[in-house]
């Protein structure tokens, strides 16, 4: 089962809605794990030297999400394995509820979510992933497509930990990202668990 994130909001704990964690698209991976790691890499980084102030770090976290709500999307419609459709299915829900997440506390600590420059080579790298994941079909697709969120997840997690808590000067910000890191971290477990089923194949 997949883990659903979960967000505080106005004093009480609710599961994100699906429209939030969508915009979390990961970057989408070619067929070979030595692709599928590089791209997910391209996609997170300069994020260390850019994340200064609040409004970028929902910025990058805003664009991230999204990035997985897209390839989560893709993975839902493509994937050859029922159980992938499904954990595609829930990865787009939640990160669509995080991203609405993003959003609302962007009004809660006053700032304007803004892009770092040197973002838009991020969603290049995107972009082209996801061009190379569409043209698999079958178990090819399954497999790059897993081995895809498992690097993608393992480098969000870097940066949220890393980076953009460190950078974050909003309590409410800093609250949600120690709330969001466990889920994420059993969302990687679960999906390295069915990579490896895959692979077993």
């Amino acid at each position: 089962m997949h883990t659903r994130f979960i967000v505080r909001g106005a004093g009480n704990r609710q599961p994100m809605r699906a429209s939030t964690v969508a915009k979390v698209l990961l970057p989408v991976v070619a067929a070979t794990c030595s692709i599928v790691f590089g791209v997910a890499g391209s996609a997170i980084a300069g994020i260390a030297p850019t994340a200064t102030s609040d409004a970028e770090v929902l910025g990058i976290y805003i664009q991230v999400n999204g990035f997985e709500v897209e390839t989560a999307l893709l993975g839902r419609a493509q994937a050859n394995s029922p159980t992938v459709r499904a954990l595609a299915a829930q990865v787009a829900s939640d990160h669509m509820g995080v991203r609405q997440a993003a959003f609302d506390l962007a009004t809660t600590c006053k700032a304007s979510p803004a892009s770092p420059n040197n973002r838009a080579g991020a969603a290049i790298e995107h972009g082209r992933a996801l061009v190379k994941l569409a043209a698999l079909t079958g178990v090819d697709f399954d497999r790059a497509y897993m081995q895809h969120e498992v690097a993608f997840h393992r480098a969000t997690i870097d940066a949220v930990r890393q980076v953009l808590l460190p950078s974050t000067t909003c309590a409410a910000l800093k609250a949600h990202f120690k709330e969001v890191l466990p889920a994420m971290e059993h969302h990687l477990a679960e999906t390295e668990a069915l990579t490896r089923e895959l692979t077993a194949r």
